[in-house]
């Protein structure tokens, strides 16, 4: 396996873990939300995940064309697709 491939894995599994956690801390309310007995008080933030998917789509497509410009870019949007994800949450909540 080349050090590219090995690097988008990498990326893949931290930004993945990451998104997941913060869409599940938001998904539930944060501390200060979550006064009811249910799980997930705004399930709208989970369109993190989503957004997170997209970004998880190019950087697959760059796993099998190793192009060294689309590289940079799919590990890049992976990160972005994070905070992007955050903002149409809170757009969606409100």
């Amino acid at each position: 396996m080349s050090k590219r491939k090995i690097i988008s894995l990498v990326n893949l599994l931290i930004s993945g873990f990451i998104a997941l956690m913060v869409s599940l801390f938001f998904a539930g309310g944060t501390i200060a939300e979550n006064y009811t007995n249910e799980t997930f008080v705004a399930p709208e933030f989970f369109i993190i995940l989503v957004i997170w998917g997209i970004g998880a789509i190019f950087v697959w497509i760059q796993f099998f064309k190793d192009l060294i410009p689309y590289f940079v870019i799919s590990l890049i949007i992976t990160w972005l697709s994070i905070p992007i994800g955050i903002q149409i949450g809170f757009y969606m909540a409100s």
